[in-house]
């Protein structure tokens, strides 16, 4: 999960970035702020996820080898 909340919350500075870039000199680089914050709120998205429900599955995992070792 660690690398995916990095990644939101580089994608969420981009995004912050990119709205005051609307009014000044900047207003060029919109374009490619957006997709940089999309492609990292995206990515950082699915990893996060990914990161929680492994986190879940491995500690399903332990539970049920102590178990079957205590038995």
């Amino acid at each position: 999960m660690g690398i995916g909340g990095i990644l939101l919350s580089f994608g969420a500075v981009i995004v912050v970035l990119a709205f005051f870039a609307r009014n000044g000199d900047t207003r060029g680089q919109l374009p490619a702020m957006t997709t940089a914050a999309v492609g990292s709120l995206v990515v950082g998205g699915l990893m996060f996820g990914a990161g929680y429900l492994l986190g879940r599955v491995g500690r399903n995992s332990d539970r049920s080898l102590d178990s079957a070792r205590t038995d």
